[in-house]
């Protein structure tokens, strides 16, 4: 590759737009929270513990954050007993009453990826609360009891008005571990939570956090031809990949970490080059 290339490439991709990056893969419904509910208040496809239509925000909302679209959800602090837990939840009928919004699972069939972003306001602080994003694997209707459960604390003390990028695993391993009893789950309740435990008269809680652009996976959903080729369509390199790794790159989601060293430098937009001018076998 020469200088030339190099050069030209380099600033195709410094003067990009930022865009959204995509989940290929993804089977939450209404991941973005972008499609609302006919009746209700709330996003299609997902219910609230505690919390009022207010909290379903829109980008134009005063002091609203919204990372892509127009659209997403917030957890502000508990202000009494009833609102200790509060939470957002795929686990509701959908509208026919058929089955639930919950995405759908395999048992033992692939890990399990959940990845998402969430945003404290600049100045605030998240102070003595639970926050974690609950996976509930639920067994097929019309059971739908929990076979098993796993919460992940989130590190969301404070974010300095800028979103952050999670992601956690529940592996075949976790499964399995859980032991042997059927009927097996089919189903995964995605369940973003606020729990505040302490005493209000001494340790109330403090700081709103926001949700967006969650994603649930099941197995592998990289099918790209190499490193570059990150959207469809596959073992094609074109406008749509240069547009996906300039999103990750620039929120730091973990596809724009291309050498996976934890950085997000020149090395990583090197790497993109060369890959994607050595095309695609």
């Amino acid at each position: 590759m020469t200088r030339l290339y190099r050069t030209a490439a380099l600033a195709v991709l410094a003067g990009f737009a930022i865009p959204a990056l995509a989940n290929d893969g993804n089977l939450i419904f209404n991941p973005g929270f972008e499609e609302a509910a006919p009746v209700g208040g709330n996003p299609l496809g997902w219910g609230d513990f505690n919390l009022s239509t207010a909290d379903y925000v829109t980008a134009g909302d005063p002091g609203a954050f919204v990372r892509t679209g127009q659209r997403a959800v917030r957890l502000p602090p508990a202000t009494g007993d009833a609102t200790r837990f509060q939470g957002w939840t795929t686990n509701i009928f959908r509208p026919d009453g058929s089955d639930l919004f919950d995405p759908d699972y395999e048992y033992l069939g692939g890990d399990v990826t959940v990845s998402g972003y969430y945003l404290v306001p600049e100045g605030e602080t998240l102070a003595n609360d639970l926050v974690a994003l609950k996976l509930e694997f639920r067994r097929e209707p019309p059971n739908f009891s929990i076979y098993t459960s796993f919460e992940f604390p989130v590190d969301a003390s404070e974010t300095n008005g800028e979103w952050r990028y999670f992601e956690v695993v529940v592996t075949d391993e976790d499964m399995a571990a859980v032991g042997d009893f059927p009927p097996y789950a089919t189903s995964v309740t995605i369940l973003p939570l606020r729990f505040f435990g302490g005493d209000f008269a001494t340790e109330a809680p403090t700081g709103t956090i926001y949700w967006d652009d969650l994603c649930y996976v099941q197995g592998d959903v990289s099918p790209g031809c190499n490193a570059a080729d990150l959207a469809e369509p596959y073992d094609i390199l074109d406008l749509s990949d240069i547009t996906a790794f300039v999103g990750a790159f620039t929120t730091q989601d973990p596809a724009g970490d291309l050498n996976g060293d934890g950085i997000y430098d020149l090395s990583d937009i090197t790497a993109f080059v060369d890959a994607f001018l050595a095309g695609c076998p």
